[in-house]
């Protein structure tokens, strides 16, 4: 069955303790679906990881390993003290062994091959974390199989068939799982169950598939991009309209939490220290270059990854490392131009909606900083745009410009930390959406659609593999 992305599972999304969700969100959703796959907590679980790929300059900084930890043994991802993991891992009987070695594969750069076991089984996995939360499991024992952690997974090994897998968007009726369990070919039997919040509708099909088919929908129904994006949701997802407005007020409101806190934060671990609340002081001193709504937005972008870097919850936007840039940005244009609460949260629909046509990245580090960054920013553009226009193709064109002025940004994190350069990157996000939103407005020309530009950033991505050392970080060499 076709996937298509989901703007509240895949863009605006995952809701998650930072700092990544690459790095953080998604080594514990696989954790998850192992144990489920294992039935229980293992006595051992050995991570073997490419020496080149990302994981070996993030895994530590970033937390992946008590994610995996935290995962693993069935926590709960919102309430987890992720400083616990080892401690917890050891009053459960379970070791963790940790190896990069050059015998797995560096593409996909945040590959894992996990190996787990009980006194029933012993499974070896290859699972890879593949940018923004999303996860793949692709093989078990040897056995190719494809387990997205979106619908529910019967997974059997057989005497003569070997392992199989069963994808269903609903939970398996129990008369299947009966047979299942009476047939003797069957050596063993997991049934895993979703990992992400909202479930896709069987044989969805949205009402346009691509940036071209939005604009084609919109002009023909005479609506704005925002009422588009509910649309495109209630097709994916099966929710009603009201049901998605009522996420986007969730994520909104979730976002302004993180502003809230991360202004409070008193420190985290990493290469920095907590720096937002004197930049907000600086920025609306009087002495600071004025930026307008950027003079505060700037900071509470700031604040935002200063909570994520604490293990605070935040919403990746569309991941982690770029959460910071699209609310704050929306929040202080709205109020710069006398707009309501109302106009804020389908501001933050069109960029969401917008988000989903560089699904085919996964919004991963491994294409650049500019699949991170880059998207956000075109996100954000697209927004404000929506702020001040209806006409679709200025809002297209405004995320197009977004998108292009961060072409071919490298994922540079020093030391492994979502932190330096990544703060201030999400800081300067904000006044280049609005520029970008500005220029759109003006009739600036981008000479391509969106379409080709979300092709652009995964081409130049994959160019990027080769000078990017899959995660080595240039910063880092020169210290």
């Amino acid at each position: 069955m076709k996937a298509y992305p989901s703007i509240f599972n895949d863009v605006l999304s995952p809701v998650t303790p930072g700092p990544s969700s690459s790095n953080t969100c998604g080594p514990f959703r696989i954790g998850k679906l192992l144990r489920q796959l294992l039935g229980g907590t293992p006595a051992g679980m050995k991570i073997e990881m490419a020496e080149k790929g990302g994981y070996s300059q993030t895994f530590y900084g970033m937390h992946s390993d008590k994610a995996f930890i935290g995962g693993i043994l069935g926590k709960d991802l919102h309430s987890y003290q992720f400083n616990r993991a080892y401690d917890d891992a050891q009053k459960e009987g379970m070791t963790v062994e940790v190896e990069f070695n050059d015998s797995v594969s560096s593409i996909p750069t945040e590959l894992s091959i996990i190996t787990i076991e009980n006194s029933r089984r012993r499974l070896c996995i290859s699972a890879a974390s593949l940018g923004g939360g999303e996860i793949f499991i692709d093989r078990i024992n040897g056995a190719a199989v494809a387990i997205d952690g979106k619908r529910y997974y019967l997974i059997v090994e057989t005497n003569d068939q070997g392992i199989t897998c069963r994808p269903s968007t609903r939970p398996f009726d129990q008369s299947l799982i009966d047979e299942v369990e009476q047939d003797p070919r069957v050596n063993w039997y997991s049934i895993t169950n979703p990992v992400y919040e909202i479930l896709p509708v069987e044989n969805s099909r949205p009402p346009f598939e691509s940036a071209a088919g939005m604009l084609a929908y919109v002009e023909k129904k005479g609506i704005s991009l925002w009422q588009a994006a509910i649309d495109y949701e209630t097709s994916i997802c099966g929710l009603p309209g009201e049901a998605v407005w009522n996420l986007c007020q969730k994520v909104y409101d979730l976002t302004i939490d993180a502003i809230e806190k991360g202004y409070r934060v008193a420190g985290f671990e990493g290469v920095t220290t907590p720096k937002a609340l004197k930049a907000a002081d600086f920025y609306t001193s009087g002495r600071a270059i004025p930026l307008g709504m950027a003079s505060a937005a700037a900071p509470e972008a700031l604040a935002i990854m200063e909570y994520s870097n604490a293990h605070g919850t935040i919403v990746c936007m569309p991941t982690g490392g770029s959460s910071g840039i699209i609310v704050p940005a929306i929040r202080n244009s709205a109020m710069a131009l006398g707009l309501s609460a109302a106009d804020e949260r389908k501001a933050l629909l069109t960029a969401g909606l917008i988000g989903t046509f560089y699904y085919p990245t996964h919004y991963s580090g491994d294409l650049g900083c500019q699949a991170e960054i880059g998207i956000a920013v075109s996100m954000a553009a697209g927004a404000l745009a929506s702020l001040m226009t209806d006409d679709v193709r200025t809002i297209e064109r405004a995320a197009v410009l977004g998108a292009q002025s961060l072409l071919g940004l490298l994922c540079d994190p020093i030391d492994g930390y979502v932190q330096v350069p990544c703060f201030i990157r999400n800081m300067t996000a904000v006044p280049t959406a609005a520029v970008c939103a500005n220029s759109a407005m003006a009739g600036l020309d981008t000479l391509v659609s969106l379409d080709e530009m979300a092709q652009t950033i995964l081409r130049t991505g994959e160019k990027l593999y080769s000078i990017n050392d899959y995660g080595v970080c240039y910063c880092s060499k020169l210290r």
